[in-house]
């Protein structure tokens, strides 16, 4: 038995102090020197001495240097005594001095990160001490802390290593199989490095396609993983694995497809108390919603065509096989989380999220295609024509009701018995509740796709409302300014009629190939457009260096020869004649009154080539290229701006009274002791 560190304490009391100092002085009681007999120096603090026993001498000792050496080179036997010291010194392997500063990074972690032909000797080594040490914290689940690897642990790292071999040492010795890498380095984001397989050591295996390790981590007599557990974001293994596929690789889809169905397959074996297929993450989606809302055609494709053709796994199926008569069949589809009466269902998210990507592909699907439809025939098509003609008739009386307002007086204009007044205020008033009802129809509507309906700026109902109020407002207050707000309002109303031509498959496609040309193309023309413009403007003024001229009794005092000298006086002028030249009408004639006239010419001559030649040029080529594309896939294009149209018909509080039927017929699937009923769409 080897003796501990003996503890010498000195308490630094007054009587110890004096001892030492005449001692340090030769014991004759002399001052020190700097000291004087007019202060007293103060007792310095009390001080701790360690003896360290020969036994643990530097060779004896072992620090993170000594520690994280012996692991790299994959060498126990320079850990021998490792864990005599710990012991002795009542140190354990999880303590800071023997991890990593920054990332928490274990000894453990270290071992796996160092592999030799998949092994390391003193990973069962590290185990085993940490084990004979009793520590409170085990080394086997410590994770990293850091926020980019937060929850980052040992299994972790034995999975990414794909080694089955120490998945099982370390499940066996108590890793935990639910433990959550949240940190941001396994998050999905736009930029950077980083991933997300699911957090959960089960998500990561089923997103590696390691089928062996899923199936241990499932089966496993120590601890068996959770199919339904859920890592930070809410999301399970499917919800991974959906994340995880790439439509793009034609590997990745199989490998990921899969993987899906094997896992569902073994969740029908289990007995969970609700489908893994219907668990919801923190935004509310399931597996398919998920898929329809990150765009993942084919794994969305492989969830809603499922048929499995196993008497055992049949239930799970997501379409049902009537009957076949050579090329011709009849299918079920379920509509679970496709019909839009459920919440947050697919049909939702593609009418009202507008930045899901490649929602024009997903209508075109079975039973998606074949459900808008039979909505359309059953009610959305009489309501629609309805709501057709209603607002052409409301735009009708709005312009006639501005075209014969009093062209004398001071609003409000008083009526009179007469007949074209009386009617002048039924107008009115209808042009009112109509406004009125826009407002709300357009509350309801963009409430579901918030914030990005908010920011769109090609739906035009809100701006009509918007100016519409004003004018109301300012007629009510007698201000003659309320003409303009009005003429503004009747413009977007009449433009906002093109909202219907979606109806119609002709001008359908063509009202989105104008939507995706002004918001993409033009929106970006202008951009650049604005800056070249203010940038020439100001440089003529500047070097015409003439003011504007004022003007007295209507007219101008500038006479015949110093025209050329104010045609760029003022900014917002020389603005007009630049924009002039834009569109191929400016008169590029040489002024010989002009200030530096030679650099001048320059100038406009360099605008013309960048404005009319070069960035003229470039919107049309990039407007070409969005008509090509919106081409290809023009009835796609088209039916998903039916399917808005549909869904918000379906949802408008004015046909409140008259709730469309549930698509489709309910049916029972399943054995007759375990009835599972649907609702399916032949």
């Amino acid at each position: 038995m080897h003796n501990l560190p003996i503890l010498e304490i000195d308490d630094g009391t007054l009587d110890n102090v004096e001892a030492r100092e005449k001692k340090a002085v030769g014991g004759k009681g002399e001052p020190r020197p700097m000291e004087t007999s007019y202060e007293t120096e103060r007792p310095p603090s009390p001080k701790i001495r360690i003896k360290i026993p020969p036994n643990l001498s530097k060779e004896n000792t072992f620090n993170k240097s000594r520690l994280f050496g012996a692991i790299v080179r994959g060498n126990p036997e320079e850990l021998e005594g490792l864990g005599d010291y710990l012991r002795k010194t009542g140190k354990f392997l999880t303590n800071s001095e023997y991890t990593d500063g920054e990332t928490g990074k274990t000894c453990l972690m270290k071992a796996l990160l160092n592999l030799k032909d998949g092994a390391n000797p003193t990973i069962p080594l590290l185990l085993k001490i940490d084990q004979e040490t009793k520590n409170p914290r085990p080394l086997i689940n410590v994770a990293c802390k850091d926020r980019f690897y937060k929850g980052h642990t040992a299994l972790h790292i034995a999975i990414e290593e794909r080694n089955l071999d120490l998945i099982k040492l370390l499940v066996e010795n108590g890793a935990d199989v639910h433990a959550k890498a949240c940190g941001k380095f396994f998050h999905q984001q736009e930029k950077g490095a980083c991933f997300y397989f699911g957090e959960l050591p089960l998500s990561l295996a089923a997103c590696t396609n390691q089928p062996e390790v899923i199936r241990y981590l499932l089966d496993n007599p120590h601890q068996k993983a959770n199919l339904a557990e859920r890592d930070s974001l809410g999301n399970t293994v499917l919800h991974a694995l959906v994340m995880a596929a790439d439509d793009a690789d034609e590997k990745n889809r199989e490998l990921v497809i899969g993987m899906y169905n094997k896992i569902l397959m073994h969740s029908a074996t289990l007995n969970l108390s609700q489908k893994l297929e219907e668990l919801i993450n923190r935004k509310g989606l399931n597996p398919l919603t998920l898929a329809v809302k990150t765009g993942k055609i084919e794994i969305f494709k492989n969830i809603i065509h499922r048929e499995i053709k196993d008497p055992q796994y049949r239930h799970l199926s997501r379409k049902f096989t009537e009957w076949t008569y050579g090329p011709v069949h009849i299918s079920l589809y379920d509509l679970t989380s496709i019909d839009s009466y459920e919440e947050n269902s697919v049909l939702d998210i593609l009418a009202y999220s507008s930045d899901t990507p490649k929602r024009y592909k997903m209508v075109v699907l079975e039973p998606i295609n074949k459900l808008l439809q039979s909505k359309w025939d059953s009610f959305a098509a009489m309501r629609f024509y309805i709501s057709f003609f209603s607002y052409v008739l409301f735009m009708s009386v709005f312009s006639a009701v501005a075209y014969h307002r009093p062209l004398e007086g001071k609003p409000p204009f008083p009526v009179s018995n007469a007949a074209g007044d009386i009617l002048w205020l039924i107008g009115q008033v209808i042009v009112l509740i109509g406004g009125v009802y826009l407002l709300f129809a357009q509350v309801q509507h963009t409430l579901p796709a918030l914030p990005a309906a908010v920011w769109d700026v090609f739906d035009l109902k809100k701006f009509f409302f918007l100016t519409l109020l004003v004018s109301a407002v300012m007629y009510l207050a007698g201000m003659e300014d309320y003409v303009p707000w009005m003429v503004s309002s009747l413009l977007l109303g009449w433009i906002n009629l093109l909202y219907y031509m979606r109806g119609f498959q002709q001008t359908g496609i063509y009202i989105v190939m104008i939507h995706k040309a002004i918001l993409r193309d033009v929106f970006h023309f202008l951009m650049v457009y604005l800056i070249f413009l203010f940038g020439f403007s100001t440089a003529l003024v500047i070097l015409t260096g003439e003011p504007p001229q004022p003007v007295q009794n209507g007219s101008s005092l500038m006479n015949s020869d110093d025209k050329d000298q104010v045609k760029y006086a003022g900014l917002l002028q020389t603005s007009l004649e630049l924009f002039k030249f834009t569109i191929g009408m400016g008169e590029l004639e040489f002024h010989e009154n002009l200030k530096f006239n030679y650099f001048v010419m320059l100038l406009l001559l360099f605008y013309v080539i960048m404005t009319y030649i070069l960035l003229l040029n470039m919107l049309i080529a990039l407007m070409s290229e969005t008509v090509t594309k919106l081409s290809g896939h023009s009835e796609g294009v088209w039916k998903l701006q039916r399917a808005i149209a549909i869904m918000e018909l379906e949802k408008n509080w004015l046909w409140y009274w008259q709730k469309p039927k549930r698509s489709g017929c309910q049916l029972s699937i399943g054995s007759e002791e375990e009835k599972d009923k649907r609702h399916f769409f032949r």
